[in-house]
């Protein structure tokens, strides 16, 4: 096997950089920009608050059923492949998107286009690509993905908004999928299955030896079943569950939500925004302090300050306030890509996106009935505080699992039974 030129730069960091375009730019406005739909929707078709949550509910569920597929795919094939054929989709989707007329219309688009689309298309797929190339800096090559994600967001939901404000969510929903197809799909070609695909180690540290670095990773990686014989799994399945479902209904409804606490939607995504650049640097530094000292403790700090974020929120009542609170759900976005490197700090690089996978319909169950329950919430007390509320308990709890947890030990290679 080759040895790695000192003076060149690991390929590893090129996919690390592909895979901060993508999210960057079409992940951010497709978890993000979705808050920037939302009013704009509801309102041109008639829809309720729970209505227009129902597609963005079911398209997590969705995910959930796909999960393990998917992530056998991902493990099997490789990211390239099933990343250019989700962008492609999810670009169709989101043009079909713009001649919905209906909320049936819209229902099929978002949920067997746009949603089967980005389940490989974005942050799944990239981040399987990472931990292929990473083991010793896979935390801090997961924030600098994850930091593009949200500085994407800062930067292009309140671009989103003008757009919708101006041009309407429909032309303004054809620009987004245009704009996946154009400039995210050919970044599918950047990403190469594996290191040792092309004669590299992970981390970019030099062969020493074939046998020697089989027989680490054989040691490291776990295979599904493996895995789902250990406590750690479970305890982390769990705690993704509770930190998912909040965080993906606080998000969906993040631009109502602060509507009703009385600012105008486009200083509201200008809020989300300032959010999301808040975070850039501490996804950084937090990633990096991960490698260093380990992700449960900081996971614990990340989700606690996020749960009184809500708490606060739901007590304030002017703009510095409101930007006050929401400084604080910064834990949320940091503490994303802590979560998912501990799947490859438990489990290995082989196996990695279908052991993920088979975590995502537990944790999707809560993405199915969370935001919709936080809609009729809405609808019928015209208010967010029982959500807001709900949700700070449930951040808590997350942070407390994270805590718990710990590196699980093969035993005659079946690992730390439950």
């Amino acid at each position: 096997m080759k040895k790695i030129k000192s003076n060149k730069i690991f390929y590893g960091w090129y996919i690390v950089a592909a895979s901060s375009l993508n999210n960057g730019i079409a992940g951010s406005v497709h978890w993000k920009g979705f808050t920037v739909f939302f009013i704009p929707i509801s309102q041109s078709l008639g829809l309720s608050s729970a209505q227009t949550a129902i597609p963005f509910a079911l398209s997590r569920a969705e995910n959930g059923l796909l999960g393990p597929i998917t992530g056998w795919l991902l493990d099997k094939y490789g990211v390239k492949k099933l990343m250019i054929i989700g962008t492609i989709i999810t670009g169709i989707g989101y043009i079909l998107l713009s001649f919905a007329t209906t909320f049936m219309s819209f229902l099929i688009i978002y949920l067997f286009v746009i949603s089967l689309g980005s389940s490989t298309a974005f942050m799944q797929a990239t981040m399987a690509g990472i931990n292929r190339w990473f083991i010793r800096k896979r935390g801090i090559a997961m924030a600098i993905n994850n930091a593009a994600f949200r500085l994407g967001g800062a930067i292009l939901v309140p671009l989103l908004s003008i757009s919708v404000l101006n041009l309407g969510w429909e032309k303004s929903s054809m620009i987004v999928g245009i704009m996946i197809i154009v400039i995210i799909m050919p970044l599918s070609f950047v990403f190469k299955k594996s290191p040792e695909s092309m004669g590299l180690h992970p981390d970019g540290e030099k062969i020493t030896s074939e046998v020697k670095n089989s027989k680490n990773l054989s040691m490291d990686d776990w295979t599904t079943k493996e895995a789902m014989k250990t406590k750690a799994y479970w305890l982390l399945v769990f705690a993704t569950m509770f930190r998912i479902a909040v965080h993906g209904t606080i998000f969906l409804h993040f631009i109502p939500i602060l509507v009703w606490k009385g600012e105008s939607q486009q200083a509201s995504a200008n809020l989300i925004g300032l959010l999301a650049l808040f975070s850039v640097p501490l996804i950084i530094i937090f990633g990096w302090l991960g490698d260093k000292y380990g992700r449960p403790k900081l996971l614990l700090f990340c989700y606690s300050a996020a749960a009184l974020s809500l708490f606060l929120l739901n007590q304030a009542d002017t703009t510095m306030t409101i930007f006050l609170a929401l400084l604080l759900f910064s834990g949320s976005e940091i503490g994303s890509g802590m979560n998912w490197s501990l799947v490859g700090d438990f489990f290995g690089r082989k196996n990695f996106a279908t052991i993920r996978g088979t975590m995502a319909p537990i944790y999707n169950i809560s993405l199915f009935t969370m935001p919709i329950f936080a809609g009729w919430i809405k609808d019928t007390t015209d208010s967010y505080e029982i959500v807001l509320i709900t949700g700070s308990i449930m951040l808590l709890i997350s942070a407390i699992i994270f805590s718990l947890l710990k590196k699980p030990k093969k035993n005659n290679g079946r690992g730390d039974r439950i």
